[in-house]
């Protein structure tokens, strides 16, 4: 059976399986936890009991006082629920409080997902996983290459295996590198995260996420995050490309709607590929939704239309604060 966990001050609460320990469970009901390397050596994770029986679930280098003992300080990443409990734990709520990271990690896989875009999943060593916010980014680096900075499209509550979406691009040495020379177990250097681009957690309006191009890998991460947080609320994708095959994980987007009662998936093609402008589309988008429901607005978008479409969400009485737009330069 599992058990309810209460997190105090939030008061966010999530169910724990009596296999996982307390940080796995909270990270998987999408709780931004503090945490670093969720093995029991840097103490990030720390926690104080408040109600209820812990059990210990593995060994942990990091020790608290005997006050702090006496007080309830134990480690979520090495217990776990031996009933429902409350907990005192640290929440990140906002992009400025997720620490600068630095480490050294391998690529795992380089997958075609198109002819011109590679997933490339990488893995940092367990011991310093990486925290991050849904639809933030990171910065990658390989030697000899111009580091560059592309959005995570894996969910945060996975912060050993990162995804990242890198689509060719004539004259750029990076994606050059990516597609002809970069093969498994290469070591690159991960250093952020940063950006914005991130959910409001309080919010339990419906969610209306526009993706152009490979603005799909962040908005992917947010739409994972959001269903984490809660799998019934209503969801609304618009993948706009204007390339051949763009829509390079319409499985992925298929597999939400399949299993989702309340999710929508929209591919539309832009011209030169379709019929459709993208302003076009987004002034329709926009102005079905602001009919139906007041809404959250997600946008990956190209900078050239960024400030059309924030007059179109002006225009309709659409708040600064229900939109969140992350600018891209490229496809």
């Amino acid at each position: 059976m599992s058990s309810k966990v209460t997190v105090l001050p939030s008061h966010h609460s999530f169910h724990a399986q009596p296999s996982e320990t307390l940080l796995e469970a909270g990270l998987r009901a999408g709780l931004n936890l503090d945490h670093g390397c969720a093995n029991g050596s840097c103490g990030e994770c720390r926690a104080r009991l408040l109600g209820g029986r812990i059990e210990p679930s593995g060994h942990a280098d990091f020790t608290f006082t005997e006050t702090e003992r006496q007080h309830g300080w134990f480690l979520m990443c090495s217990n776990r629920a031996a009933s429902d409990l409350e907990v005192e734990a640290r929440e990140a709520g906002s992009a400025a409080e997720i620490p600068e990271q630095s480490v050294r990690a391998r690529v795992s896989r380089v997958e075609r997902l198109q002819e011109e875009v590679v997933q490339l999943t990488v893995r940092a060593p367990r011991s310093t996983g990486l925290h991050f916010l849904a639809g933030q980014s990171m910065a990658l680096a390989f030697d000899g290459v111009e580091r560059r900075v592309l959005p995570i499209a894996s969910c945060p509550c996975d912060s050993v295996q990162l995804r990242f979406h890198v689509r060719r691009r004539d004259g750029d040495p990076f994606s050059g590198h990516v597609f002809e020379q970069l093969r498994k177990g290469a070591e690159v250097l991960l250093e952020g995260p940063c950006g914005e681009f991130t959910l409001d957690e309080e919010s339990i309006r419906p969610l209306v996420f526009i993706a152009w191009e490979t603005g799909f890998a962040a908005v992917s991460s947010l739409i994972d995050h959001a269903i984490q947080k809660d799998e019934n609320r209503s969801i609304d994708l618009y993948w706009l490309s204007a390339i051949p095959q763009g829509h390079y994980l319409s499985n992925y987007c298929r597999a939400w709607r399949d299993v989702l009662d309340d999710f929508r998936y929209h591919s539309i093609d832009l011209e030169p590929a379709g019929d459709e402008r993208l302003v076009d589309v987004i002034e329709r988008v926009v102005r079905v939704h602001s009919l139906l429901a007041d809404c959250d607005y997600y946008l990956a978008l190209p900078e050239t239309a960024v400030d059309t479409v924030r007059a179109m969400l002006t225009a309709a009485d659409v708040p600064d604060a229900q939109c969140r737009i992350s600018v891209m330069t490229h496809p």
